[in-house]
């Protein structure tokens, strides 16, 4: 589960990496003409406000379901934010990146990865996004760009926990507050982790 955003945040060349890796990744395109085009702030007139953000997110989780059937039980982390900078002294590029993960709770078996993955991909290929599978990836995941520009990944883990993560949107840096508002309690573990392993059993995805 992604930090809440109103904790101290991380470096912010470091948060950006993933990001950038995987615009290049769909893209095919080199990062050294980019970068530093990259490291100048953007003008205020082109963020969004983090209410706009929040729903192209959601609605990006939502388009990786939308193929599936059954439907899988899930739970959403709230929503967090990642400033981002670049430069020597790595200053602030005036925006922050926002993100948030679905935690899928129906247990899936192995041997049903694979069905699941070409669902999604089935989804996101007819909202007209751009598929990749991440590079040097060695768990069972794949990839895709929305066309505005967002993008989303779905991520097979070892222990069978499957999470969905979205990410874009360039928001004001709120550092006072929590921008997309407060957040909502999330399924937690007896020693307070979130709870993000599966425990839903389903006739068809669990066998």
């Amino acid at each position: 589960m992604t930090a809440p955003s109103n904790r101290p945040l991380l470096p912010r060349l470091v948060a950006a990496a993933a990001p950038t890796a995987l615009v290049l990744a769909l893209t095919g395109c080199s990062a050294v003409t980019s970068t530093v085009a990259s490291y100048v702030p953007v003008p205020s007139s082109s963020l969004v406000p983090p209410e706009q953000a929040m729903r192209a997110l959601d609605t990006l989780l939502d388009d990786s379901l939308s193929q599936v059937q059954p439907r899988l039980q899930y739970w959403d982390a709230w929503p967090s934010s990642t400033e981002q900078g670049g430069g020597i002294d790595d200053h602030s590029l005036g925006y922050a990146v926002a993100a948030r993960d679905r935690h899928i709770t129906t247990k899936v078996a192995p041997a049903k990865y694979a069905t699941l993955l070409g669902m999604v991909e089935q989804g996101w290929k007819a909202k007209g996004y751009t598929v990749a599978t991440p590079a040097g990836s060695i768990l069972p995941s794949l990839a895709a760009r929305s066309p505005d520009g967002y993008s989303v990944t779905i991520t097979i883990y070892t222990y069978g926990n499957i999470n969905i993560s979205a990410s874009g949107g360039r928001i004001p840096v709120i550092r006072d507050h929590d921008p997309f508002g407060t957040p909502t309690p999330v399924p937690v573990t007896t020693n307070g982790d979130p709870d993000i392993l599966p425990k839903h059993d389903d006739p068809f995805w669990s066998v």
